[in-house]
């Protein structure tokens, strides 16, 4: 994330939340105005439902998990299941820590994000450099370098949406997500709407590019809960095996009613808004003691069969940060936390400090993950990529930390 924590509150203290009405984009008040209060902006269903209580075991129609009997394994293992290759090891090659055009870089860039287009990756993260989006490109995971045009030089391929207030020109975005939906790109970003309470409301916008190049141009209705201070940030974009686009968020909770949370909701197939009639479905909610008062960045992935759900908890400032992960049903879970509710990337368990804000993926048969950890805390954030191997109960171990 690289922002403001969320808020935790005993299971208790939960209430139910009335939904204000939502009101259009019309009705929003000029981009930073000094207390410019949000409202909630989405058309259609609450973008927060109600409270409930989220499953704690998976059904029994999903044979994965570690709290799935022997049986239900052997179905699984029974399934024709595409093979997995162990991963090897992915080490960052040397790069400068300036953001220079031609340059490898190896510096700060938090919360990363990753796509593969035309042989070539594509990582977007936090801004940094003075840089809205900023984006390296690969084409081995070792070695990046900054986005270029075609006159070689660097670009920022965002254009934020009107709404984003900022005192540098729109530059305070971060953690976004960004997917093929439909005959284009979609980039999803966390940005500051205005202010409540005097804290920063933060709000989710959507862009549309040609390739994951961009230019991005912001389309649809501003993401805002108003009823929560912080808002909802850290959207990551899913298409399930079907090709449907799913948008998972943070929402950063409400004091004394409601603690932080994962949610997900249906895209359009064109990846502009939500889709009509799509509804909020709550995946994960606080509940380890490790988790601190934050649970964010979510990251869905389906690998051999089996729908992940990544997560990251506690301090992004420090080394107690971490990154967990679920096991879901489909994307709108239900999700249940595997390695006994333990994160299975931690400062503790690989070394790594406070490493988080990843993104999962698949590369030549083998489920990985980039993520960024400190190099010391407080100064930067830096790339790594972890390998994981799928055991038979569907469960995850870390072959390599990266």
């Amino acid at each position: 994330m690289g922002r403001r924590r969320g808020l935790r509150w005993p299971a208790a203290l939960l209430v139910f939340l009335v939904v204000l009405p939502a009101c259009t984009a019309g009705g929003q008040q000029p981009p930073g105005s000094p207390s410019q209060q949000t409202t909630d902006t989405i058309s259609g269903a609450p973008l927060i439902p109600e409270p409930t209580t989220l499953p704690s075991e998976l059904p029994p129609s999903v044979p994965v998990g570690e709290m799935q009997d022997l049986a239900q394994q052997a179905e699984r293992l029974a399934q024709e299941l595409p093979a997995q290759r162990r991963p090897t090891p992915i080490r960052q090659a040397p790069g400068g820590t300036r953001w220079q055009a031609g340059q490898p870089y190896r510096g700060y860039f938090a919360d990363p994000d990753l796509v593969r287009h035309g042989g070539r990756w594509y990582a977007y993260a936090t801004n940094t450099s003075h840089l809205r989006l900023p984006t390296l490109t690969s084409t081995d995971l070792r070695t990046w370098t900054p986005l270029t045009d075609a006159a070689g030089g660097v670009v920022d391929p965002l254009q934020p949406a009107a709404w984003v207030v900022s005192r540098r020109g729109g530059q305070s975005l971060w953690a976004p997500g960004v997917a093929k939906v439909g005959d284009g790109w979609t980039a999803a970003y966390s940005a500051p709407a205005g202010t409540d309470g005097g804290e920063r409301h933060n709000c989710i916008g959507l862009s549309r590019g040609p390739s994951p190049a961009g230019p991005f141009r912001a389309v649809g209705e501003r993401i805002c809960y108003g009823q929560a201070q912080l808002g909802v940030i850290d959207p990551d974009i899913y298409l399930d095996p079907t090709g449907v686009p799913w948008l998972l968020w943070k929402f950063s909770g409400v004091v004394n009613r409601r603690p932080a949370g994962i949610f997900v909701r249906q895209l359009s197939p064109e990846g502009t808004g939500f889709a009509k009639g799509s509804q909020t479905r709550e995946l994960l909610t606080l509940s380890e003691p490790w988790e601190g008062d934050t649970i964010e960045n979510p990251s869905m992935i389906e690998f051999r069969g089996v729908t992940y759900l990544f997560y990251s908890a506690n301090s992004w400032e420090d080394e107690r940060y971490a990154t967990g992960y679920a096991i879901c049903a489909g994307p709108t879970g239900p999700c249940v936390r595997q390695n006994n509710g333990d994160p299975l990337l931690s400062t503790a368990a690989i070394g790594r400090l406070g490493p988080g804000g990843g993104t999962a993926f698949v590369h030549r048969k083998s489920l990985r993950m980039l993520y960024h950890a400190w190099d010391r805390v407080g100064n930067q954030r830096q790339l790594h990529v972890a390998g994981f191997w799928q055991r038979e109960d569907g469960t995850l171990e870390v072959v390599d930390p990266g």
